[in-house]
């Protein structure tokens, strides 16, 4: 059973100790939280203070209601959600220019800090971009790689400024073709994969310089490209 203090109000506890509880991993991000019965017996309160515990992350955007499924974990701290209320009011050059500094940063941590197993995923991500054949696949490993460039930063808190930005996401997702019109943009991504190359390249040899100038370059290739159109004509090329 958790442990809770006497002289603080049980819903400002149970909410603290829930939010800990994400943050360490024990409910990763998209996991439903035990419900409301299984909370209750776990802090040995009532179901009413549960309920607003968990109101309060509701609030903070670490955790989201769904009517008749349960409490999903949407954010592994409070941080994240707060800075993605802040982008969406912001100047969107402004936020490019975070993202700029975060992953230029990041790229230059990344080549003095990296692990070798860092060093390894970062290349495995980048062949799995160079192989990739639809839309799908190369979103998904172009996150990839910038995640785990990121990440081998070794700062934290730089990962949780860099989600919270939104990260490479809104890029990737707005130049992406579907698989349908994806052979034309593969045939015009050279620029952009070689750029991704240096990255790896430098990381690799921890030359740290070099990572944060082709971080940035491939920052500004991405924002260059034009963005798909959706609602393109059939046949139309979505790829200006």
């Amino acid at each position: 059973m958790a442990r809770l203090e006497s002289n603080i109000p049980l819903a400002a506890q149970i909410a603290e100790q829930l939010r800990r509880r994400i943050a360490s991993g024990e409910f990763p991000v998209g996991t439903k939280l035990p419900t409301e019965f299984q909370l209750a017996q776990d802090f040995g309160v009532s179901r009413n203070s549960v309920r607003e515990g968990v109101r309060a992350l509701v609030h903070t955007g670490m955790v989201r209601a769904r009517a008749g499924d349960g409490t999903y974990v949407t954010a592994a701290d409070a941080l994240t959600p707060a800075l993605r209320r802040r982008t969406t009011t912001e100047r969107a050059v402004h936020v490019e220019e975070v993202r700029r500094l975060l992953e230029r940063e990041g790229a230059r941590l990344a080549a003095l800090r990296a692990t070798p197993e860092q060093r390894a995923a970062l290349r495995d991500a980048q062949e799995a971009r160079l192989a990739a054949r639809s839309g799908a696949e190369y979103m998904a490993a172009d996150l990839t790689f910038h995640h785990v460039l990121l990440e081998a930063s070794g700062n934290p808190l730089l990962c949780d400024l860099y989600r919270g930005t939104g990260g490479i996401e809104e890029s990737v997702h707005r130049v992406t073709p579907t698989d349908t019109t994806y052979e034309r943009f593969a045939a015009r991504r050279g620029e952009l994969d070689a750029a991704h190359e240096a990255v790896v390249n430098a990381v690799e040899t921890g030359d740290e310089e070099a990572a944060a100038r082709a971080a940035l370059h491939s920052v500004l290739l991405s924002e260059a490209l034009p963005s798909v159109e959706p609602s393109a004509e059939p046949g139309a090329d979505p790829v200006r």
